[in-house]
């Protein structure tokens, strides 16, 4: 008999002496939401809906990761909708400090708090190449991007957190479009990617393909805004069944993690 058919017939002589909360209890576990959900929380993560990636708990994704030990920085200092909220800063502290991250790269440079927080938790060396737009740019893309698809920080602001940090001599600030770059003039070959640029579909295959093909074997590829954005999700399904690589979606996040072969 199944695990979960013993648990049920188990618990009906419970549902039978107290009928009114086995069926308050039945009907949360199949509309866990709610008719109306009491914390805007349950909005934002039920709107995760995009892809067909599995999503997996991360301790299945990379075993031993729950050994980890982590620093994280400015865990609050950031805008819930549009970074990386904290349980995803913790994630990404955690996948840097498991594989011992050293030469890293990350699309989408913005206040800079993901950059210091991957810094600071790979090899006490290690070191970061993170890319943002031109500090005088004139509003033009190398693709062109729908209006709505635009998300640019104000360019005073970009790398502001860890230019703040005892770690902004570990990071490379690189200004151009991410998809008009020499990625050959970087600093890599690289062992983990951020990638969190442009979220237009066709910048998120870009960025992907530039940085995979500047990669070592085995390396990590982490993309963030998967399940909330189309087009990242669209863009991370098609490269996983084009190249054969399996993604994983940390539960509870909105990061998909892809492993490159040996």
């Amino acid at each position: 008999m199944y695990p979960n058919a013993q648990k049920i017939l188990k618990n009906i002589p419970r549902a039978m002496a107290d009928p009114g909360r086995a069926a308050s209890l039945a009907w949360r576990r199949m509309f866990p939401f709610g008719i109306k959900p009491k914390d805007p929380e349950a909005y934002r993560i039920g709107a995760w809906s995009f892809g067909d990636a599995p999503r997996v708990d991360l301790r299945d994704i990379m075993p031993g990761i729950e050994s980890a030990d982590i620093k994280v920085f400015r865990s609050y200092d950031r805008k819930r909708d549009l970074s990386l909220d904290a349980q995803e800063v913790l994630a990404i502290c955690a996948i840097a400090s498991h594989v011992n991250a050293k030469a890293l790269i990350e699309v989408g440079t913005s206040d800079g708090n993901t950059t210091l927080n991957l810094v600071a938790n790979g090899d006490d060396a290690a070191r970061i190449t993170t890319l943002d737009l031109p500090e005088d740019w004139d509003g033009s893309f190398e693709i062109q991007v729908p209006e709505m698809m635009k998300n640019v920080t104000e360019r005073d602001k970009v790398g502001a957190q860890y230019r703040q940090s005892d770690y902004a001599d570990q990071v490379v600030q690189v200004f151009g479009d991410s998809a008009k770059l020499d990625y050959d003039l970087l600093e890599g070959p690289f062992d983990l990617a951020f990638i969190d640029g442009c979220h237009f579909y066709d910048y998120v295959k870009a960025d992907t393909e530039n940085c995979v093909s500047h990669m070592v074997p085995g390396g990590v590829v982490i993309w963030h805004d998967y399940g909330m954005i189309e087009d990242v999700s669209r863009a991370v399904d098609e490269w996983a069944d084009k190249t054969g690589t399996p993604v994983s979606i940390v539960a509870g996040t909105r990061l998909a993690i892809a492993r490159l072969p040996d």
